[in-house]
Protein backbone atom coordinates (compact mmCIF):
# COMPACT_ATOMS: atom_id res chain seq x y z
CA UNK A 1 0.00 0.00 0.00
CA UNK A 2 0.77 3.88 -0.86
CA UNK A 3 -0.35 6.44 1.39
CA UNK A 4 -1.84 9.03 -0.60
CA UNK A 5 -0.93 12.52 0.12
CA UNK A 6 -3.27 15.99 0.48
CA UNK A 7 -3.56 16.36 -3.48
CA UNK A 8 -4.32 13.05 -4.10
CA UNK A 9 -6.94 12.33 -1.68
CA UNK A 10 -8.66 15.63 -2.99
CA UNK A 11 -8.43 14.01 -6.23
CA UNK A 12 -10.30 11.15 -5.59
CA UNK A 13 -12.96 12.62 -3.75
CA UNK A 14 -13.95 14.63 -6.43
CA UNK A 15 -13.76 11.70 -8.35
CA UNK A 16 -16.55 10.38 -6.50
CA UNK A 17 -18.82 13.13 -6.36
CA UNK A 18 -18.38 13.15 -9.99
CA UNK A 19 -19.78 9.82 -10.29
CA UNK A 20 -22.74 10.79 -7.46
CA UNK A 21 -23.41 14.17 -9.69
CA UNK A 22 -23.87 11.46 -13.10
CA UNK A 23 -25.85 8.95 -10.72
CA UNK A 24 -28.23 11.12 -9.76
CA UNK A 25 -28.41 13.16 -13.08
CA UNK A 26 -29.58 10.07 -15.21
CA UNK A 27 -31.87 9.49 -12.33
CA UNK A 28 -33.38 12.08 -11.15
CA UNK A 29 -32.39 12.41 -7.85
CA UNK A 30 -31.89 15.79 -6.29
CA UNK A 31 -28.63 16.52 -4.12
CA UNK A 32 -26.35 19.38 -3.21
CA UNK A 33 -23.44 20.33 -1.87
CA UNK A 34 -23.13 20.55 1.90
CA UNK A 35 -22.15 21.58 4.85
CA UNK A 36 -17.70 22.97 4.72
CA UNK A 37 -18.06 21.93 1.30
CA UNK A 38 -21.09 24.38 0.01
CA UNK A 39 -19.26 26.68 2.50
CA UNK A 40 -15.84 26.41 0.23
CA UNK A 41 -18.20 26.74 -3.05
CA UNK A 42 -19.93 30.00 -2.25
CA UNK A 43 -16.56 31.47 -0.76
CA UNK A 44 -13.87 30.09 -1.88
CA UNK A 45 -15.71 28.46 -5.51
CA UNK A 46 -13.46 25.15 -4.20
CA UNK A 47 -12.16 23.54 -1.26
CA UNK A 48 -12.37 25.79 2.50
CA UNK A 49 -8.02 25.73 2.12
CA UNK A 50 -7.70 24.36 5.25
CA UNK A 51 -10.40 21.90 4.62
CA UNK A 52 -9.73 18.12 3.87
CA UNK A 53 -13.67 16.04 2.69
CA UNK A 54 -16.13 16.62 0.95
CA UNK A 55 -20.03 16.65 2.02
CA UNK A 56 -23.41 16.18 0.01
CA UNK A 57 -26.96 16.63 1.36
CA UNK A 58 -30.15 15.10 0.20
CA UNK A 59 -33.81 15.34 1.60
CA UNK A 60 -35.36 11.66 2.81
CA UNK A 61 -36.98 10.76 -0.46
CA UNK A 62 -34.28 11.25 -2.58
CA UNK A 63 -31.54 9.65 0.12
CA UNK A 64 -33.80 6.52 0.16
CA UNK A 65 -33.79 6.00 -3.70
CA UNK A 66 -30.21 6.93 -3.78
CA UNK A 67 -29.04 4.10 -1.21
CA UNK A 68 -31.28 1.52 -2.68
CA UNK A 69 -29.98 1.71 -6.36
CA UNK A 70 -26.39 3.38 -6.48
CA UNK A 71 -24.95 0.16 -5.63
CA UNK A 72 -26.69 -1.87 -8.73
CA UNK A 73 -24.20 0.14 -10.52
CA UNK A 74 -21.51 -1.72 -9.39
CA UNK A 75 -18.06 -0.79 -9.84
CA UNK A 76 -15.32 0.96 -7.61
CA UNK A 77 -17.96 3.36 -6.09
CA UNK A 78 -20.19 1.98 -3.20
CA UNK A 79 -22.63 3.76 -0.84
CA UNK A 80 -22.58 2.33 2.94
CA UNK A 81 -25.00 3.45 5.68
CA UNK A 82 -26.90 2.03 8.62
CA UNK A 83 -29.93 1.37 6.81
CA UNK A 84 -28.33 -0.87 4.35
CA UNK A 85 -25.88 -2.56 6.97
CA UNK A 86 -26.96 -2.66 10.43
CA UNK A 87 -23.65 -2.70 11.75
CA UNK A 88 -22.01 0.45 9.95
CA UNK A 89 -21.19 2.54 13.00
CA UNK A 90 -21.72 5.63 10.61
CA UNK A 91 -25.61 7.28 11.31
CA UNK A 92 -25.40 8.99 7.82
CA UNK A 93 -24.30 7.81 4.58
CA UNK A 94 -20.39 6.91 2.65
CA UNK A 95 -19.60 7.02 -0.45
CA UNK A 96 -16.28 5.02 -0.73
CA UNK A 97 -13.75 4.28 -3.43
CA UNK A 98 -12.99 0.65 -2.75
CA UNK A 99 -9.92 1.31 -4.41
CA UNK A 100 -8.40 2.79 -1.61
CA UNK A 101 -7.68 1.87 2.43
CA UNK A 102 -8.83 4.48 4.87
CA UNK A 103 -8.11 4.25 8.62
CA UNK A 104 -10.31 6.62 10.74
CA UNK A 105 -8.06 8.01 13.05
CA UNK A 106 -5.43 5.35 12.27
CA UNK A 107 -4.20 1.63 11.98
CA UNK A 108 -4.58 0.66 15.74
CA UNK A 109 -7.52 2.13 16.62
CA UNK A 110 -10.95 2.80 15.21
CA UNK A 111 -12.62 2.23 12.05
CA UNK A 112 -11.17 0.61 8.46
CA UNK A 113 -12.84 1.72 5.59
CA UNK A 114 -11.67 3.22 2.32
CA UNK A 115 -11.42 6.86 0.56
CA UNK A 116 -15.09 8.52 0.82
CA UNK A 117 -17.20 11.48 1.44
CA UNK A 118 -19.97 12.17 3.26
CA UNK A 119 -23.86 12.41 2.56
CA UNK A 120 -26.18 13.23 5.08
CA UNK A 121 -30.05 13.25 5.09
CA UNK A 122 -32.78 16.02 6.34
CA UNK A 123 -35.10 14.94 7.87
CA UNK A 124 -38.66 17.01 8.67
CA UNK A 125 -38.95 18.14 12.20
CA UNK A 126 -42.18 20.72 13.85
CA UNK A 127 -39.95 23.49 14.74
CA UNK A 128 -38.97 25.07 18.19
CA UNK A 129 -38.72 22.76 21.56
CA UNK A 130 -39.35 19.38 19.76
CA UNK A 131 -36.51 19.76 17.49
CA UNK A 132 -34.16 20.62 20.30
CA UNK A 133 -35.22 17.46 22.21
CA UNK A 134 -34.59 15.37 18.82
CA UNK A 135 -31.56 17.05 18.91
CA UNK A 136 -30.69 16.39 22.41
CA UNK A 137 -31.64 12.63 21.85
CA UNK A 138 -29.54 12.60 18.71
CA UNK A 139 -26.44 13.88 20.69
CA UNK A 140 -26.86 11.33 23.45
CA UNK A 141 -26.86 8.41 20.95
CA UNK A 142 -24.17 9.43 18.50
CA UNK A 143 -21.71 10.27 21.97
CA UNK A 144 -22.12 6.54 23.11
CA UNK A 145 -21.63 5.42 19.27
CA UNK A 146 -18.45 7.77 19.12
CA UNK A 147 -17.05 6.28 22.51
CA UNK A 148 -17.95 2.73 21.28
CA UNK A 149 -15.60 2.63 18.30
CA UNK A 150 -13.22 5.06 19.58
CA UNK A 151 -14.50 7.19 16.87
CA UNK A 152 -13.64 11.03 18.00
CA UNK A 153 -10.14 10.23 20.23
CA UNK A 154 -9.47 12.58 23.58
CA UNK A 155 -6.27 14.21 24.29
CA UNK A 156 -6.97 15.12 27.57
CA UNK A 157 -5.74 12.20 30.00
CA UNK A 158 -8.96 12.27 32.20
CA UNK A 159 -10.92 12.38 29.42
CA UNK A 160 -8.64 9.61 27.86
CA UNK A 161 -9.09 7.47 31.04
CA UNK A 162 -12.86 8.15 31.27
CA UNK A 163 -13.53 7.36 27.48
CA UNK A 164 -12.00 4.29 27.59
CA UNK A 165 -13.58 2.71 30.89
CA UNK A 166 -17.18 3.39 28.74
CA UNK A 167 -15.68 2.08 25.83
CA UNK A 168 -15.18 -0.99 27.37
CA UNK A 169 -18.41 -1.57 29.01
CA UNK A 170 -20.14 -0.01 25.28
CA UNK A 171 -18.33 -3.53 24.16
CA UNK A 172 -21.36 -5.52 25.52
CA UNK A 173 -24.21 -3.88 22.87
CA UNK A 174 -24.21 -4.70 19.30
CA UNK A 175 -22.34 -3.41 16.52
CA UNK A 176 -24.00 -0.19 15.27
CA UNK A 177 -27.12 -0.34 17.85
CA UNK A 178 -26.52 3.55 19.13
CA UNK A 179 -26.11 4.49 15.14
CA UNK A 180 -29.62 2.50 14.50
CA UNK A 181 -30.90 4.79 17.31
CA UNK A 182 -29.45 8.28 15.82
CA UNK A 183 -31.50 6.74 12.39
CA UNK A 184 -34.61 6.03 13.99
CA UNK A 185 -34.66 9.23 15.81
CA UNK A 186 -33.77 11.42 12.95
CA UNK A 187 -36.64 9.38 10.91
CA UNK A 188 -39.12 10.25 13.29
CA UNK A 189 -41.50 12.48 11.87
CA UNK A 190 -40.75 10.76 7.86
CA UNK A 191 -43.95 11.44 6.05
CA UNK A 192 -45.77 14.08 8.20
CA UNK A 193 -46.36 17.33 6.58
CA UNK A 194 -43.79 20.10 8.07
CA UNK A 195 -42.22 22.96 7.05
CA UNK A 196 -38.79 22.59 8.67
CA UNK A 197 -36.12 20.55 8.21
CA UNK A 198 -32.83 19.40 10.44
CA UNK A 199 -29.82 17.45 10.36
CA UNK A 200 -30.13 14.72 12.98
CA UNK A 201 -27.33 12.19 11.81
CA UNK A 202 -24.33 14.76 11.77
CA UNK A 203 -23.04 16.77 14.84
CA UNK A 204 -24.78 20.44 13.55
CA UNK A 205 -27.96 21.57 15.14
CA UNK A 206 -29.03 23.39 12.36
CA UNK A 207 -32.87 24.11 11.29
CA UNK A 208 -34.35 25.55 8.44
CA UNK A 209 -37.10 25.66 5.97
CA UNK A 210 -37.70 22.77 3.78
CA UNK A 211 -38.44 25.40 0.98
CA UNK A 212 -34.27 26.27 1.19
CA UNK A 213 -34.28 22.99 -0.88
CA UNK A 214 -37.28 23.70 -3.56
CA UNK A 215 -34.91 23.98 -6.45
CA UNK A 216 -30.79 23.66 -7.42
CA UNK A 217 -28.55 25.81 -9.56
CA UNK A 218 -25.36 25.41 -10.08
CA UNK A 219 -22.58 26.74 -8.63
CA UNK A 220 -18.45 25.93 -9.38
CA UNK A 221 -16.54 24.17 -7.06
CA UNK A 222 -12.74 22.99 -8.19
CA UNK A 223 -13.40 24.01 -11.26
CA UNK A 224 -17.06 22.50 -12.13
CA UNK A 225 -20.03 23.10 -11.37
CA UNK A 226 -22.58 20.95 -8.98
CA UNK A 227 -25.52 21.32 -7.48
CA UNK A 228 -26.46 23.60 -4.56
CA UNK A 229 -30.31 24.61 -2.60
CA UNK A 230 -31.74 27.88 -4.17
CA UNK A 231 -31.65 28.89 -1.03
CA UNK A 232 -28.17 28.37 -0.31
CA UNK A 233 -27.84 31.43 1.88
CA UNK A 234 -30.41 30.60 4.27
CA UNK A 235 -28.87 27.65 4.87
CA UNK A 236 -25.57 28.87 5.47
CA UNK A 237 -26.81 31.34 7.84
CA UNK A 238 -28.45 28.30 9.69
CA UNK A 239 -25.03 26.88 9.79
CA UNK A 240 -22.47 29.27 10.38
CA UNK A 241 -24.33 32.89 10.94
CA UNK A 242 -21.94 35.02 8.93
CA UNK A 243 -20.36 32.49 6.75
CA UNK A 244 -17.93 35.37 4.41
CA UNK A 245 -16.46 36.09 7.18
CA UNK A 246 -13.05 34.06 7.66
CA UNK A 247 -12.50 32.25 11.09
CA UNK A 248 -9.26 32.95 13.17
CA UNK A 249 -5.96 32.08 11.94
CA UNK A 250 -5.72 29.52 14.72
CA UNK A 251 -9.02 27.76 13.74
CA UNK A 252 -8.22 27.16 9.85
CA UNK A 253 -7.36 23.91 10.61
CA UNK A 254 -8.42 20.54 9.52
CA UNK A 255 -10.67 18.60 12.56
CA UNK A 256 -10.47 15.25 10.74
CA UNK A 257 -8.03 12.11 11.48
CA UNK A 258 -7.42 9.98 9.20
CA UNK A 259 -4.79 7.84 7.32
CA UNK A 260 -5.53 6.58 3.54
CA UNK A 261 -3.41 4.82 1.12
CA UNK A 262 -3.95 3.47 -2.44
CA UNK A 263 -4.64 -0.84 -2.41
CA UNK A 264 -2.44 -1.38 -5.43
CA UNK A 265 -3.74 -5.16 -5.04
CA UNK A 266 -7.00 -3.99 -6.04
Amino acid sequence: MREINADELKKIQLEILDAVNNFCSENNIKFWLDSGTLLGAIRHKGYIPWDDDVDIGMLREDFDRFISSFNEMGGRYRVICNELYSECVYPYAKILDTDTILYEPNEKKGVKLSVNIDLFVYDVTPGGDETERQYDRRDKYSFLNSVQYNLYPSKIWYKKVAKTALCFALQLFPRGLFANKVVRNSKQYVGEKLNYVGNFTSVSRVVCEKSVFDSMILWEFEGKKYPVPVGYDAWLTAFYGDYMKLPPEEKRVSHHAFKAYIDENA
